[in-house]
């Protein structure tokens, strides 16, 4: 090898390690014509590619045979480490492609390192470009290299990689020939840039494009889900064949866990046999499902049935083998197994776009399995309705009805298919019926409530009317269960009967008997004590049937609107009255009484009785007393609710068992709580009810054993009559 001669080289040479800066590229004039016309074809070619190994490959020869150089070397900068890869050349074996150099190591690192061409100067740089040509290159031309120079590619002032070239056998590469290099290297820079930009973009367009056949996929097995409805079977084949189509997958098979037994059995397969048995493709599945973890089985070995899959698998040329739990609300219900063509990638984004198709597919197969469970549950409910006696309706929140069983289409005379979702006043022309609905709802009723009901063939049905709370406790509706209790009322008429007949029978004798017993008291004096106590409980016992005999006649005359006056009432006064004539008997037991008016303005009237309002508030205050212990607190609250008006009597007593408040307000029923001081005739709570139904108004009970009770009265507001004009 030819040492380098300096002075052939018109680069300035300034620098110890034998380097030298190339000069500025000349002007245009200072080339021949065909040098421009060859670079204007290698530009030419240059650009025609849109692919960075094409364009860098036609650079590499282009500027080799432009300067006469033996070889070419092509460079990029990586732009996270800085580094040099080589990506192609000319004369140079494609195995060497990949090679690195570090920023500052060999003549193209340092044009890379200062953005400006080199040149190798001396013996020693080209004893290092050819030490490193040796290891790109071995037994080429690097005993021959007697020149070389190396030129950036730079693209709006960022170097891009780097052009170096080799000449041999004592040619040597000057400034004028580096002045046509840089004619050049521009050209390829910007094809450089356009081939990348080119290559993002395609690789762009293939993400957007499997984005899109994976959501495509997503959405067509959605499809099948919904079109399937509530077939298990049609849904997991639908699922199965769109999932292999969209994704280009092999083959699949999903099985499903019996829910009972929890047998895992195959119901739908393409591609793969359907034989839960073969090749191990069950307990490929029935492992997936107890780890509740996606499975790939691929050249697995450690045990006998992941061999025996997997020699099936190659032997059927399938890829790989996934399988998928199918999990909704954390329970298992079955397994998606897809095969993988041969060399089939199965990357993040394909398992992530299986797992979205297995959870769509778990949650239809789940809805389809609680359709089913609700839908033999219905069945079985309406059989209990359609053989049940009692009358059963249930209303939504705003009062339509939602169920209605055959004994109430006999009882209200309707057919039930056509009055569901109707308003029960539409369907139903049941005037109490209707009456308690409607304040249950005006109140967001949420006690259950009883009531009689009347019906036009002189039956009586008993409405124990309940609501119904959903699980996040809002009032979703009521339902109402009906009995026929025609044969207690009559009963209960011949029972009232045969009394008020002995009452008006017993009435002389009692007062015989007071009168007796009052000329007996004026020789009381004269008793002693034996005669006294005899005569206190003679008299006693005489009173109290006086008062028992006064009750019922007195329920007689209010049942049948004897003496009912119903005009316009202020309760707010009434009420005022009754406290201030109980809070002695309150004070005697050392407890507090007390009215509080809880509507912000002025009481509205009601359309009542005054003398029978009385009696109503004046029974429950004193049955409040009566059995509130000493030191209680008994209170009276008057407010307006929608357009009734409000009474409420609060103790803090002993409460009311939940199996007796059912039973309150029948007469002579007793509280099996009430103890034997606190007897009474079991008659006071049966006039209250009474009194407010021919108000036109309700009466109920909220009580608990130990906690005391409410008694509370809605009353319609006094709606004053329209005027009439002549």
């Amino acid at each position: 090898m030819s040492p380098l001669d300096p002075t052939a080289n018109r680069s300035s040479i300034d620098r110890r390690d034998g380097r030298s800066t190339a000069p500025q590229a000349l002007t245009p004039g200072s080339f021949t014509r065909d040098q421009i016309e060859a670079v204007r074809e290698a530009a030419m070619a240059i650009t025609a590619s849109l692919t960075v190994e094409q364009v860098l490959a036609i650079v590499a020869e282009r500027a080799a045979k432009l300067i006469g150089a033996a070889a070419s070397l092509v460079y990029l900068v990586d732009s996270l480490t800085g580094e040099l890869r080589l990506i192609t050349g000319f004369d140079v074996p494609e195995q060497s492609f990949g090679f690195m150099l570090k920023p500052d190591e060999d003549l193209a690192g340092h044009a890379a390192l200062s953005s400006q061409p080199q040149i190798a100067s001396d013996a020693t740089m080209l004893a290092e470009i050819m030490a490193t040509f040796e290891r790109i290159a071995p037994k080429s031309v690097a005993p021959h290299i007697s020149s070389a120079a190396a030129v950036p590619l730079i693209y709006s002032r960022q170097v891009l990689g780097v052009l170096e070239v080799l000449a041999i056998d004592g040619m040597i590469i000057d400034a004028d020939q580096i002045a046509l290099l840089q004619l050049l290297t521009p050209h390829a820079a910007t094809a450089v840039i356009h081939a990348q930009l080119h290559d993002r973009n395609q690789q762009v367009m293939n993400l957007l494009e499997m984005i899109n056949d994976r959501s495509a996929a997503v959405s067509s097995v959605g499809q099948a889900v919904i079109n399937a409805g509530h077939d298990q079977t049609r849904m997991s084949a639908e699922v199965l064949t769109r999932t292999i189509a969209s994704l280009h997958l092999a083959g699949g098979k999903v099985f499903l866990e019996d829910p009972v037994t929890h047998h895992l059995a195959g119901i739908a397969s393409e591609n793969l046999p359907k034989e839960d048995s073969v090749a191990g493709l069950e307990l490929a599945a029935a492992h997936c499902l107890s780890i509740h973890q996606t499975i790939l089985l691929q050249n697995m070995s450690a045990q006998a049935w992941t061999r025996e899959v997997t020699q099936w698998l190659s032997d059927h040329h399938f890829g790989r083998l996934v399988c998928i739990p199918l999990i909704a609300d954390n329970e298992p219900v079955g397994v998606l197994q897809v095969a993988a063509k041969i060399n089939q990638a199965l990357e993040t984004g394909m398992l992530d776009t299986l797992h979205i198709i297995a959870g769509q597919l778990a949650l239809g197969v789940a809805n389809a399995r609680l359709f089913g469970r609700v839908r033999a549950e219905q069945q079985q409910l309406a059989a209990i309705l359609s053989s049940s006696s009692d009358v059963l309706i249930g209303l939504d929140a705003n009062g339509n009805i939602q169920l209605a069983n055959p004994a109430a289409e006999r009882a209200f005379g309707f057919v039930a298919r056509t009055v569901i979702g109707q308003p029960l006043q539409r369907a139903i022309l049941n005037v109490a019926l209707n009456n308690a609905v409607d304040t249950a709802i005006k109140s967001k009723q949420r006690q259950p409530s009883g009531m009689e009901i009347p019906l036009a063939d002189d039956q009586t049905l008993f409405c124990n009317l309940s609501p119904i709370i959903d699980p996040v406790g809002q009032l979703a509706g009521w339902v109402a269960v009906m009995q026929d209790i025609t044969h207690f009322k009559e009963a209960e008429r011949s029972k009232t009967d045969m009394i008020l007949t002995a009452s008006h029978d017993l009435r002389n004798p009692v007062n015989l008997t007071l009168g007796a017993l009052d000329l007996l008291g004026r020789s009381a004096n004269n008793f002693d004590a034996m005669q006294r106590e005899a005569y206190a409980l003679s008299l006693l016992g005489v009173h109290r049937i006086e008062a028992l005999i006064s009750n019922l006649l007195d329920l007689e005359r209010i049942e049948q609107r004897i003496g009912l006056n119903l005009t316009k009432c202020d309760l707010t006064e009434t009420a005022r009255s009754v406290v201030s004539e109980m809070r002695l008997p309150a004070q005697q037991r050392d407890q507090k009484l007390w009215l509080t008016l809880a509507s912000t303005g002025d009481i509205p009237h009601v359309r009542g009785d005054a003398q029978r309002l009385y009696q109503v508030i004046s029974n429950l205050v004193s049955n409040s007393i009566k059995y509130t212990p000493a030191g209680g607190e008994v209170s009276v609250t008057i407010w307006v609710q929608d357009d009734q008006v409000r009474l409420d009597v609060r103790d803090n007593g002993v409460g009311i068992p939940a199996e007796a408040q059912v039973r309150l307000f029948q007469r002579f029923y007793r509280a099996p709580n009430v103890t034997a001081e606190e007897q009474g005739t079991g008659l006071g709570l049966a006039i209250v009810k009474s009194i407010v139904e021919q108000h036109g108004g309700r009466v109920w009970v909220t009580s608990a054993v130990g906690k005391g009770s409410t008694f509370s009265v809605a009353l319609p507001i006094w709606q004053e009559p329209p005027n009439e004009t002549g």
